[in-house]
C-alpha cells in the first residue's frame, strides 16, 4: 500500500528529530486534511447547493422584477403625459363643439387609451399585473401576521397577570 504524500515532500525525507518540528508538521497535515474534508463536504451538500442556486434565482427574479417595474413606471409616465396632452386637447375641443362632437371626442379618447395599452409590451403588462397581485398577497399576509402577533402579545399579557395574581395570593 502506498501513502499519498503532500506536494513538496518525497518518500526519502526523514521524520524530523525535533519533537516541536514533528508537532508542527502534524498540525499542518491536520489543517490540510480538514480543508480537504470541508471541500469534499461542500461538494456533496446538495441542500446547500440548492439553497445557493435558489438564492441566485431569487436575486435574478428580484432584479428582473425591479427592471420591469422601472420600465412600467416609465411607460405609465409617458402614457400619462400623452394622455394629459390629448385630454387637454380633447377638452378644449369639446368645449368648442356640440353634442355629436363630444361623442366623437369620447371615441377618440377610447382610441388613444387603446393605443397606449397596445404600445406597452406584453411582458411589461404581465409584470405590472404580477406586481399588483404580489403586493395584494403580501398586504393580506402582513395583516394576518399582525393579527397573530397581537393575539400572542395579549396571551402573554394575560398569562403574566395570572402569574402575578397567584404570587400575591401566596
Amino acid at each position: 500500500m502506498t501513502m499519498d504524500r503532500p506536494a513538496g515532500t518525497d518518500a526519502s525525507s526523514a521524520v524530523p528529530d525535533d519533537p516541536e518540528q514533528l508537532r508542527q508538521e502534524i498540525e499542518r497535515t491536520r489543517a490540510r486534511l480538514g480543508e480537504t474534508v470541508d471541500a469534499l463536504m461542500a461538494k456533496t451538500d446538495v441542500k446547500a447547493q440548492a439553497r445557493e442556486r435558489a438564492g441566485h434565482f431569487s436575486q435574478r427574479l428580484k432584479d428582473l422584477t425591479a427592471q420591469a417595474k422601472e420600465q412600467t413606471t416609465a411607460r405609465v409616465g409617458q402614457a400619462g403625459g400623452q394622455l394629459a396632452g390629448k385630454t387637454a386637447d380633447a377638452r378644449s375641443a369639446a368645449l368648442r363643439t356640440s353634442g355629436s362632437a363630444r361623442n366623437q371626442l369620447q371615441a377618440r379618447a377610447v382610441t388613444v387609451g387603446g393605443a397606449v395599452r397596445d404600445a406597452t409590451p406584453e411582458p411589461v403588462q404581465r409584470a405590472a399585473r404580477q406586481a399588483t397581485q404580489r403586493a395584494s398577497t403580501v398586504a393580506t399576509q402582513r395583516r394576518g401576521l399582525a393579527a397573530g402577533a397581537a393575539v400572542a402579545v395579549a396571551g402573554v399579557a394575560v398569562v403574566g397577570l395570572i402569574v402575578i395574581r397567584r404570587r400575591k395570593r401566596r
